[in-house]
């Protein structure tokens, strides 16, 4: 199979989905067909992976970001992954993944309270998808460290 170096750049530089290596290949007038070889070759070879992707993805958000595991569903789905891999990942890593967004609302909070009242950034929180509990969790831990100053 012949590859457009391009193409192959692009998918060698970082890990892509295989929605996002389609749209590049419409980018370049390939043919439907055409298309389908490329990525067929990509995934046989792993170049490729959605599941895979999912699980780098997420590790990566946290190690880098602070984020909601909706947040990180969401993206993942605008990015072309199929729901039923990220849930199957969220399933089998719940307690990790709802640790994290309890770890990641409450630097959130802390970072965003200088100055905002606390219920201004509840609604921040929750409108990026933090649960209500985490989200509580936070607060919580926001006026114990006060109380302890």
């Amino acid at each position: 199979m012949i590859i457009d170096d391009k193409l192959m750049k692009y998918v060698i530089f970082k890990k892509r989905t295989e929605k996002e290596v389609r749209q590049k290949c419409e980018k370049f007038d390939y043919t439907s067909e055409y298309i389908d070889e490329i990525i067929e070759y990509l995934a046989q070879n792993e170049y490729i992976n959605d599941k895979k992707y999912v699980e780098k993805y997420i590790q990566n958000v946290m190690r880098l970001k602070n984020a909601s595991i909706f947040e990180m569903k969401m993206d993942l789905l605008r990015r072309g992954v199929l729901e039923e891999y990220i849930d199957e990942y969220i399933n089998n890593n719940s307690d990790e993944l709802e640790e994290f967004e309890k770890q990641s609302a409450i630097k959130l909070m802390n970072k965003k309270i200088n100055g905002t009242e606390i219920e201004k950034v509840k609604r921040y929180l929750i409108s990026k998808g933090y649960s209500y509990v985490n989200v509580s969790n936070a607060i919580d831990n926001l006026k114990e460290l006060h109380d302890n100053n």
